[in-house]
């Protein structure tokens, strides 16, 4: 590292627009219409953020409560990864994200 120049190693969402597609069911979940709360991003992870906030607040089913709390589990060991620079481990766990988001999805559309 430089003296004013640091390096690292990020993710982010690199098509925002597309995760209302991917997960329509948990979207409506976190972004309920007249709400008013939306994160400035609406990416991945901040799905995932915004799902475990709701269901704090009441806002989400309790039998979600499982899934949800994986993929937040997981959201913290990808930071965890990428801070210690290790980009194969995390982009395995952003995998391992998509395939919670996928199996809560599922259980979000069983009404």
């Amino acid at each position: 590292m430089g003296r004013l120049l640091q390096a690292r190693v990020s993710v982010f969402t690199v098509y925002p627009d597309k995760v209302e597609d991917a997960w329509p069911e948990l979207s409506l979940l976190a972004y309920p219409p007249g709400h008013g709360y939306a994160p400035a991003k609406r990416g991945v992870l901040e799905l995932v953020d915004t799902l475990r906030a709701r269901m704090d607040a009441g806002g989400v089913s309790e039998r979600l409560r499982p899934g949800v709390e994986k993929a937040v589990g997981e959201a913290l060991a990808l930071s965890e990864a990428l801070g210690e620079w290790k980009v194969e481990e995390a982009r395995a766990i952003t995998e391992k994200i998509e395939d919670t988001l996928d199996a809560l999805e599922s259980l979000a559309g069983c009404k």
